[in-house]
């Protein structure tokens, strides 16, 4: 019998959170010919500071496709055809680095830039909308305990996966 437990609660809680944010993202993104994570792809390429990425990783350079494959927790074939969407939609443009010219770098072209510029009112006001009667103080302590799970999970997967050998045990 399952137990009542807060610590699962929580995790539940977060699962759901990000079912329906994705939900809603997939709703809003597809008027404009996008996918949720597509439009996070522009939200890198655009160096939104808020991306938990950048607060990880600091970058001088443009972003590379393993690099957002990386942060987007996806496999470079997925990175590939989300990217290639964005090619054909003319949101991004691919160039080679200027000092390893192997190394394809990517940016929001104009057309880019001005839907992320376009789509920032609306975005932030469901944000608003959705952290509102929460002070500045509890919103801290939230980001700060999503970003401890987020750092442990990206620090210690293989411990985790490990609890997880009792199921092929059984």
């Amino acid at each position: 019998m399952i137990e009542k437990s807060i610590e699962e609660s929580i995790v539940l809680s977060i699962f759901e959170l990000a079912n329906q944010l994705k939900k809603i993202g997939d709703e809003v993104y597809q008027k404009v010919g996008l996918t949720t994570q597509q439009w996070l792809i522009l939200l890198h390429l655009a160096d939104n500071p808020n991306l938990p990425f950048f607060k990880r990783e600091k970058h001088k350079k443009a972003l590379m496709a393993s690099e957002l494959a990386e942060s987007l927790n996806v496999s470079r074939a997925n990175i590939t055809n989300l990217i290639n969407v964005l090619l054909d939609k003319n949101l991004i443009r691919q160039y080679e680095d200027e000092n390893d010219r192997r190394k394809k770098r990517l940016q929001l072209t104009e057309k880019g830039v001005e839907l992320v510029n376009k789509t920032q009112p609306s975005r932030l006001a469901v944000i608003m909308f959705l952290t509102e009667g929460f002070n500045t103080d509890e919103k801290e302590t939230f980001l700060r305990f999503l970003e401890a799970c987020t750092d442990k999970i990206m620090n210690e997967e293989e411990k985790i996966l490990s609890f997880h050998k009792l199921l092929v045990d059984a």
